[in-house]
Order: structure tokens, then C-alpha cells, then sequence
């Protein structure tokens, strides 16, 4: 496993993450859930995302964490996030976590026709919340969810004006903004592109029903030739051009089995051979920009 400093934070974390909502879904056991983890923690994986996952999934996650006395890393008015965070706490039965990420809710109606200044007080709100997180000892660092690059961009100057608590990382969609990296130090986690990202019906406490990341527009097939070169599969090409990508700290993979986890963490070994021919290939296929 390599590790990567998160944007700018004194957290070093592994480069691929384990997300709890893109693992396990509604038919998954405890059993098969352990099995899973385990074999990341074996792998040498530290982020387990648990963003907003289902009640039942955070228990789960949270009994298991547990028992193998394992810490892991992570994933707006100030009442709903405060509550919300202390009650993911409650069931990952867990004191606190090393990275929390909040933002606004995707979706047009965040921005369209909203009053500016209004719109910078609900940035200040978000601050001033996580910042009362961080001091209150519920979370070590935080970073931003769902918002634009602009969004994210006026969040960090918020916080500096008001001599409060910036974010250190950022939640992101592939590509990630490569501003946010080179002028704030925001390190992004992110889902591989080729992975279908969380389930599309489960519930999310204190949130409407959480919908699932669109696929990625490639075809399989359009990777198949590049990867057959390279000896790996599409999926672990996808992995690997993630990790690329400038500003990326963490790529978040899904698997159901032990075995389909090793499979995506052998992308690692793909990383030497993605030279510049390889990029140039992949580019118009995933898009993104130069890597860094």
C-alpha cells in the first residue's frame, strides 16, 4: 500500500479507501462485511469512508471496528450536522474520527436564484460548525462535500476572513478541481471511475434517500485494449489513471468479497507503467488533466 498526506493536514492516509455505502449493501451479513474489511486492514488500507451510510451499516461497521480495536480515517445548519455527527459516532462507537466531511447537498437548487449574501451566511454557518467540531474533539480535520470548486473556494476564504477552521481535503467527483489543489492544498478522495459508487436505495440518517453516482460513461470495452497491454483489468486502469490525477489523495473502492479487494488493490502495481503514451491514450477516454 502507498500513503499520501491529506492536502496540506499533518494525515497521512492510504491512497485507496474502502467505502462503506459502495460494500455493503442491504444483503450483506456481518460476517461477509468483517471478511471485507479485514482483508483491507491486511492490505494495509486506513480510510474507511462510512459518508452518510445507511443506520444499519454504520452499526455493523462500528461493532466490527470494534472488536479488532482498529481507528480508522474519514466522511447544513449547525444543529443538523452536530446532531447528525454525534449520532454516526454513537453507532461507529467511536469517541471521534480523523477527518469529517460536510458540505451542501448536490443539486441546482443549492445556487439557482439564491441571494449572495444569503448564500455566504450558509457558508459561514457551515464553518462555524465544523470548526465547533474540531474544537469540541469530535473530529481531528474536515473537509468539503458536494459543492462546486466556487463554493469550496469561498468556504476556505470564510474560514480564513473569520479566523476559523478551514477544510484540508475535499469529497470530490472525478476530475478534482486542480485549483483547489495548487492554490488551497485541498487533497481530494474520490471514487475510481469505473465503480458505481454508493447503492442508489439506501436510506442516509438525516437526509433524503441517498442516489448513486452515475457510471462512468466509457464502455468497458473502450479500456479493454490499453488494459490488455498493461496485463491488469479495466477496472484496476481506472484505479490506477485516479491515482494519477493531480490533487488526488485516496481513490475509494467497493468490493463484496476479499477477493475482489485484492483484485482492485493490485491497481497499485499498474501506477509505474502508466507512462506519458498510456496517459495520452487514457485522456480521451476519462478525461481529467495532466497528472502531476
Amino acid at each position: 500500500m502507498k500513503y499520501r498526506t491529506l492536502g496540506r493536514s499533518g494525515l497521512r492516509v492510504s491512497c485507496l479507501g474502502l467505502g462503506a455505502r459502495g460494500t455493503f449493501g442491504a444483503g450483506t451479513s456481518e460476517e461477509e462485511a468483517e471478511q471485507v474489511l479485514s482483508a483491507a486492514y491486511e492490505l494495509g488500507v486506513t480510510l474507511f469512508d462510512a459518508a452518510e451510510a445507511s443506520a444499519r451499516v454504520e452499526k455493523m461497521l462500528g461493532r466490527i471496528l470494534r472488536s479488532k480495536g482498529w481507528r480508522p480515517d474519514r466522511g447544513l445548519s449547525r444543529k443538523h450536522l452536530l446532531e447528525g455527527l454525534r449520532g454516526s459516532l454513537r453507532r461507529l462507537q467511536l469517541d471521534y474520527v480523523d477527518v469529517v466531511f460536510a458540505g451542501p447537498r448536490p443539486g441546482p437548487a443549492h445556487n439557482e436564484g439564491l441571494d449572495p449574501t444569503l448564500r455566504l451566511l450558509r457558508l459561514e454557518e457551515l464553518v462555524r460548525a465544523m470548526s465547533d467540531v474540531i474544537e469540541q474533539g469530535l473530529a481531528l480535520y474536515w473537509g468539503t462535500a458536494g459543492g462546486a470548486p466556487g463554493d469550496v473556494m469561498d468556504t476556505f476564504a470564510v474560514a480564513r476572513q473569520l479566523n476559523l477552521v478551514a477544510p484540508v481535503c475535499q469529497w470530490a467527483e472525478l476530475p478534482p478541481e486542480p485549483r483547489l489543489f495548487r492554490h488551497l492544498g485541498l487533497g481530494a478522495v474520490t471514487w475510481s471511475p469505473l465503480a458505481p459508487g454508493p447503492p442508489p436505495d439506501e436510506e442516509t440518517p438525516g437526509n433524503a434517500p441517498a442516489k448513486g453516482r452515475p457510471r462512468c460513461p466509457v464502455a468497458l470495452g473502450e479500456l479493454q485494449p490499453l488494459a490488455q497491454k498493461l496485463g491488469c483489468s479495466e477496472g484496476q486502469l481506472g484505479i490506477a489513471w485516479s491515482l494519477r490525477l493531480e490533487g488526488v489523495s485516496s481513490v475509494l473502492v467497493g468490493a463484496d468479497t476479499p477477493r475482489g479487494l485484492r483484485e482492485q488493490i493490485q491497481a497499485l502495481q499498474v501506477l509505474p507503467r502508466l507512462g506519458p503514451a498510456a496517459l495520452r491514450e487514457l485522456q480521451p477516454l476519462l478525461g481529467g488533466g495532466a497528472p502531476p
